[in-house]
């Protein structure tokens, strides 16, 4: 039965075996006239010229900035300068706009035109400074971070998720998407609301308060030009992503035809892709993997100009020069050439666009014509919205685990126990059902009936196969369950483990059952 989950490709998928509503919400991301299920809340506040016109006829004050650029610049810029101040502050803040002077907004307004200026769309332009009046014509006791780039998801999810984990709240925040006109110099020779054109960059003006420190704020820079490095390579490898996907898919076709014995898992298998596919993930990064001969023995490397997204510099991977298996832990060589077909895990990196949390790892294998492993196909990102609030029963691989779960208990469709055990797989964790075996869930179910009305606390704990963490269920009475006690259990955690815990949930449960689920990560062992 499933397990845990690798995969392979080589031929193009059928067309109809993916939805052809997500087919048009991706060339709609590509073409910025859209989202889709696999890009949320990614993107920049869109303008339009009625809006625009409105803020300056409806708002003294940045009527009276407009006029003040006007007097500031000469006749030649000004026009440009002052189309750029009536977009850029139709999204502030009325808060944002009282709270300085007509002289400091004008100020403002032009060092971030001179800044869109300067900007090259295909760069991650990032600037982070201390405004003073020296400077910057205008001072408030902030840091201003000033990003551009053309339009595109997740800019302002990677800069907010990047701020708070730096415990920088954002004072304030102004981000609206421009058509911007340039020449083939790359020269700025036009500003117009978003959607009067079809060359959009998204730039932000976003405060925080004050830091000091010049190296402090030289990281930031840095920091932020990596993320946004990042968002430019997820986004721009989009595309070839979902092709790879579909590839995958598309060879897990062929070998369920090939080994029959198998053909059901693969092809549930095969499912899951498509799911994933359809909004059930947001693709970070990809990168194909091939088990050659070296030495005459099998090694591991990056096959070359595979990688997409984050995962596109091979330099970056322990496999970039050949690594023989047997050199490898006995555990993961095992798990290279004897694992199961598709492994579902967790890196042990935090993902840098989008949402700060360990990214997801769906492992597929690639076989060779007699079914011995030849590589692995990697994709890594994270689980969607989608995922989370789908029923399992309804989502491929947790619905095999599920059937099998329900199987093993010899219970019967619309029993009691049939319910209940319904409810409580759906109760858990998403990600822990994906990264867990049915018979570890099954398990896990039972210590959960056995265990209502009862006053006793039952724990229970797993690793997971690649090593990278450690679930934890604790079951004990609701009335003995509060925040407090939720704090004192994550720190006996933390202090028995050595480790962090990453996720946590809360289900309440029949029979009077509070249940928590850790997923703690710590050091290699």
């Amino acid at each position: 039965m499933l397990g845990f989950v690798y995969l392979f490709a080589t031929k193009t998928i059928d067309a109809a075996g993916f939805s052809p509503q997500y087919a048009g919400s991706a060339r709609s991301i590509l073409t910025g006239t859209g989202p889709h299920p696999g890009f949320p809340h990614g993107y920049m506040s869109d303008t339009t010229e009625a809006a625009v016109r409105r803020i300056r006829e409806d708002s003294p004050i940045v009527d009276a900035v407009c006029r003040q650029i006007a007097e500031t610049l000469d006749a030649t810029e000004a026009d440009l300068a002052i189309e750029f101040a009536s977009i850029f502050f139709s999204k502030a803040t009325q808060e944002f706009l009282h709270g300085r002077s007509i002289e400091a907004l004008t100020h403002l307004a032009l060092g971030a035109f001179r800044f869109l200026q300067s900007s090259r769309p295909d760069h991650s332009d990032v600037q982070v400074f201390n405004p003073d009046v020296d400077t910057e014509g205008w001072y408030a006791p902030v840091t201003v971070i000033r990003t551009n780039l053309s339009e595109r998801p997740f800019i302002v999810d990677t800069l907010r998720e990047f701020l708070h984990s730096e415990e920088l709240p954002i004072e304030a925040n102004i981000y609206p998407v421009l058509h911007v006109a340039r020449d083939d110099r790359g020269t700025l020779v036009a500003v117009k609301p978003s959607r009067e054109g079809t060359t959009r960059e998204s730039l932000v003006h976003c405060e925080v308060p004050r830091i000091a420190d010049e190296e402090t704020l030289e990281r930031l820079r840095q920091e932020l030009t990596r993320r946004l490095d990042d968002v430019r390579a997820v986004t721009d490898d989009f595309k070839p992503m979902l092709q790879a996907v579909e590839k995958v898919a598309a060879e897990l076709g062929l070998y369920a035809e090939r080994f029959a014995d198998r053909r059901e898992e693969l092809e549930e298998i095969r499912s899951f892709l498509r799911w994933l596919h359809d909004g059930g993930f947001v693709f970070l990064g990809y990168r194909s993997y091939e088990v050659d001969n070296l030495d005459g023995s099998p090694a591991i490397r990056v096959e070359p100009d595979s990688g997409l997204g984050i995962l596109r510099n091979p330099e970056s991977s322990s496999h970039a020069t050949p690594r023989k298996v047997q050199d490898l832990p006995d555990w993961l060589s095992t798990l290279v050439l004897d694992g199961p077909p598709l492994v579902i895990s967790k890196t042990n990196a935090e993902s840098t666009v989008h949402r700060r949390a360990r990214m997801d790892y769906i492992g597929v294998r690639r076989l060779d014509a007699d079914g011995h492993v030849r590589g692995e196909h990697r994709f890594i990102g994270l689980f969607t919205s989608k995922a989370f609030g789908e029923q399992a029963e309804h989502i491929p691989i947790l619905r095999e685990k599920l059937a099998q779960i329900l199987d093993e208990a010899g219970v019967a469709e619309g029993t009691h126990d049939y319910k209940e055990i319904n409810s409580i797989f759906n109760s858990m964790p998403k990600e822990e059902l994906f990264l867990t075996s049915a018979e570890e869930i099954g398990q896990d179910v039972r210590a959960i009936l056995t265990t209502y009305q009862s006053d006793d606390v039952k724990v229970t704990l797993r690793d997971d196969p690649l090593r990278r963490g450690t679930s934890l269920m604790v079951i004990l009475p609701k009335d003995r369950f509060s925040g407090d006690v939720r704090r004192q259990i994550e720190q006996a955690l933390r202090e028995r483990f050595s480790a962090e815990v990453l996720n946590y949930h809360l289900a309440l449960g029949s029979g009077d059952q509070a249940r928590l689920h850790f997923y703690l990560g710590g050091r290699e062992g």
